[in-house]
C-alpha cells in the first residue's frame, strides 16, 4: 500500500514537472512578463539607455536563423540602433524545455558570430564576449548590455526569486 502512495505521487510530481512550461496557468508555471522587465529596465537607464530597435522580419532571420521555426509564447527582441553600441536583449517564452534548450543554442550561436566578426569595435566585442545567456525553464534570454550588464543580469535573475 505504502509503495503504491509513493509511486502514485511520484507520477503526479512528474506530471506537474511536464505541465510546468504547458501554459496551463497552473501556480508557479508562470513565465514573468518579459516586455515589463525589459520595459522597467531600460526605464531605470534614463537619459543614458540607447535607443533600442525591435529585431523583426529578415532582421530577424539574419540575427537569429531558426528562432522563426518555434511558437514563442512571449519574445521581446531588440538591439541598439547603431552598431557601435553593443546593446542587445532577445527575451524568450517557448512552448516547452526542449524549445529552450534549442534557443539556447540559437542564442549562443549569435554570440558567437559577433564575437568572430559580426561585431566590428573592440569595445563591442568585448560586450560580446561578457554576454549571458540565461535558462530558466522555458525562458531564454539573452542580455549584451555593455557597462550594464550585471544589472540587467541581476534584474533578470530577480523575476525568478
Amino acid at each position: 500500500m505504502m509503495k503504491k502512495m509513493i509511486a502514485a505521487l511520484l507520477a503526479l510530481t512528474m506530471v506537474l514537472g511536464l505541465a510546468a512550461c504547458g501554459g496551463n496557468g497552473g501556480q508557479g508555471s508562470e513565465a514573468p512578463d518579459l516586455q515589463a522587465y525589459y520595459d522597467d529596465f531600460m526605464a531605470s537607464l534614463g537619459e543614458n539607455a540607447p535607443m533600442m530597435l525591435p529585431i523583426e522580419g529578415d532582421m530577424l532571420e539574419a540575427a537569429y536563423p531558426g528562432l522563426s521555426d518555434y511558437t514563442l509564447k512571449q519574445s521581446v527582441l531588440q538591439m541598439a540602433g547603431i552598431s557601435a553600441v553593443a546593446y542587445e536583449m532577445a527575451l524568450v517564452e517557448t512552448e516547452s524545455e526542449a524549445d529552450a534548450q534549442a534557443v539556447e543554442k540559437i542564442f549562443q550561436a549569435r554570440v558567437d558570430s559577433q564575437i568572430q566578426g559580426g561585431a566590428m569595435y573592440p569595445a563591442t566585442i568585448e560586450a560580446w564576449e561578457d554576454a549571458s545567456i540565461l535558462v530558466d525553464g522555458c525562458v531564454v534570454a539573452l542580455i549584451v548590455a555593455g557597462e550594464d550588464q550585471a544589472a540587467a543580469v541581476d534584474a533578470f535573475n530577480a523575476l525568478f526569486a
